[in-house]
């Protein structure tokens, strides 16, 4: 047989199992199938081994239930490209594409060094290698735009920023002038408060910064460096070292705070710039840097008062009637919030960039990336004397609901609650104050236990502090519930009018006892018939008159028809009797038929007619 290439001829091989060509080595048919037992050694315990170490497509003994394709190799292959992506699409939403070789690069090695757990830890190292590679190339680390990113929080990047920093000995220098605020307000209480008893700062200036919160301003100026870095980019100046811009920020910041310009700007501006040694020039060049920003944002925030121009022009030459550092000073809160809802609203069209990682089995079993991280970072930022105080692990209280339900099943009417078993009222012969506990109040009180240990319960009520007593003391009988137990301390006193109430009410009390007096004296100068017309006349806005000549005709009849119609009727029982100068009113019945029956119809005709 030749070769179809060279025309050379084929021949058999034992090592590679097929035939091969002596000149240019081209097999003859290179898919060939040979079976194990063909090659290995027929030894036991080397075909038991060969067993255990062949790749099976089920299952591996030495590396455990992992399906083949899914080994720690494969795995971490696999978790290391969807980071590396993660971290190419999170430098470019931050407008820095170039860095992702750099920041794969320091993630790789804090993995390595670290052996760091693929999960939310390596997450949040990703996060502060990007951050490190953003702070190297001289540009703002940008730590609260990766957070987002990260669906984390700030603070959590911020220590692992510091973790990885420290495990791969960076030595970075800080380009966030977040860092310097706190010294620089240090310094300048010690200006405002100086052991001497004269002040560096003119006295003006010392009355007006004296009474500014510290928290306030420092929380203002961090918020004011935060959305001027993200604008650094096209301002030359603000790409300078990072102390000058920090004391421009915290003059901004006590300027907003107080509402209005800050007399003697360059005196404070020098005794700020003599916390790091330089001239005040570079102080007051980024503040105006700052200032003329901050003015731009102020022109797009459309509730702020804007700047209104004397004359014609809106050049350079023009002036403003109102000056630009009073409207700048009074803008400064409202152009941060607004500046932060455009911040927000953006990344939020950008898209939080997602990352699917496998994470490691053994954080799935017990550890957690959140406790490792904490506790690394902690570590290093924590005080030696304070790396002994662990927290305690707290113990589990037993929840008594379970036993409460069973005795209440196994003997309704005697079950206790749980939280009546405490004491609620102080028992004892000397005890003068009653204690209140908040175990009184009603929705502590089980609805089935109170249901069934009363007979009248209604349920859209709560319990009285009566029925709770009675409950818990077994009667509510004077021996067990004293009448200084009924009310709780001051609610007695509520109820009662007070001295003020009372003399405010006197005037409408005796107003209304003089008019009932009045009338109970007009009553027995009347006589008795006048007396009872005018019990019997009801209000003052029906025509008592025209109703009784609607009911019972005329009421002027004579003696003769009056005898006529008692004689003729049934005997009524008299409504009135006078007896010892008493008089006494009679249940009340319907009114009989009147004197235009009785004129009309005999006494026949007007019982048909009745009935």
């Amino acid at each position: 047989m030749t070769c179809p290439d060279c025309g050379g001829t084929f021949v058999w091989d034992d090592n590679v199992c097929s035939s091969i060509c002596k000149k240019c080595g081209t097999l003859s048919n290179s898919a060939q199938y040979v079976l194990a037992s063909h090659t290995e050694s027929h030894d036991s315990s080397m075909h038991q081994n060969s067993l255990f170490s062949s790749a099976a497509p089920l299952k591996n003994i030495h590396k455990g239930w992992n399906l083949a394709g899914q080994h720690k190799e494969a795995r971490d292959r696999g978790n290391a490209i969807a980071m590396s992506i993660f971290i190419t699409s999170v430098l470019t939403k931050l407008k820095n594409p170039g860095l992702s070789p750099r920041a794969e690069a320091i993630f790789t090695q804090a993995m390595t060094k670290g052996k760091y757990r693929w999960g939310r830890k390596a997450k949040l190292a990703a996060g502060a290698s990007m951050a490190i590679a953003l702070r190297e190339a001289h540009k703002s680390d940008s730590l609260r735009d990766i957070a987002f990113f990260l669906d984390d929080s700030p603070l959590s990047l911020s220590r692992a920023f510091v973790a990885v920093v420290s495990l791969l000995d960076f030595d970075l220098s800080s380009s966030d002038p977040v860092v310097h605020i706190p010294i620089l307000l240090s310094h300048l209480q010690s200006l405002l408060h100086p052991e001497s008893s004269t002040s560096h700062l003119p006295p003006d200036l010392v009355a007006i910064l004296t009474p500014l919160s510290s928290h306030a301003v420092l929380r203002t100026a961090t918020s004011l460096s935060g959305i001027i870095s993200r604008e650094a980019c096209a301002i030359p100046v603000l790409q300078s070292p990072t102390p000058p811009i920090a004391c421009a920020m915290l003059i901004l910041a006590l300027e907003a705070e107080t509402r209005s310009p800050l007399p003697h700007l360059s005196e404070l501006a020098n005794a700020l710039a003599s916390r790091f040694g330089f001239a005040r020039g570079v102080v007051t060049s980024r503040y105006k840097a700052s200032y003329d920003l901050i003015e731009k944002w102020i022109r797009e925030v459309p509730w702020l008062d804007q700047f209104v121009y004397k004359g014609k022009g809106r050049g350079a030459s023009a002036r403003s009637k109102v000056p630009k550092r009073s409207i700048v000073a009074k803008g400064i809160i409202d152009v941060i919030q607004f500046q932060e809802e455009i911040w927000t609203k953006k990344m939020s069209a950008l898209g939080k960039a997602s990352v699917v990682i496998e994470a490691d089995p053994a954080d799935e079993a017990g550890k957690k990336d959140e406790e490792a991280c904490s506790s690394e970072t902690s570590s290093i930022s924590e005080l030696p004397e304070l790396r002994h105080h662990q927290p305690r692990k707290q113990r589990k209280t037993k929840d008594h609901s379970v036993e409460d339900a069973h005795h209440f099943l196994l003997n309704p009417l005697s079950a206790r609650s749980h939280t009546l078993s405490n004491h609620m009222v102080s028992e004892g012969p000397g005890a003068s104050t009653t204690r209140t506990s908040p175990i009184l109040t009603p929705p502590t009180v089980p609805f089935t236990t109170h249901l069934l240990s009363t007979s009248s319960y209604d349920s859209k009520h709560s319990p009285s502090r009566l029925q709770l007593l009675a409950l818990s003391r077994g009667g509510g009988s004077a021996e067990h519930i004293c009448d200084d137990e009924l009310f709780v301390e001051g609610e007695l006193e509520e109820l009662l009018r007070n001295s003020e109430e009372q003399e405010a009410l006197k005037p409408l009390f005796r107003l209304q006892w003089q008019e009932e007096d009045d009338t109970v004296a007009h009553h027995a100068d009347c006589g008795p018939q006048t007396a009872r017309m005018e019990v019997s006349r009801g209000s003052g806005r029906v025509d008592m008159a025209a109703l009784a000549r609607i009911l019972g005709g005329e009421e002027a009849v004579d003696d003769e028809e009056c005898e006529v119609e008692s004689g003729s009727s049934a005997p009524a029982t008299p409504r009135h009797v006078q007896l010892d100068a008493a008089e006494e009113v009679s249940a009340w019945r319907p009114l009989s038929p009147g004197n235009a029956f009785t004129r009309h119809c005999t006494s026949m005709d007007r019982y048909e007619e009745e009935y």
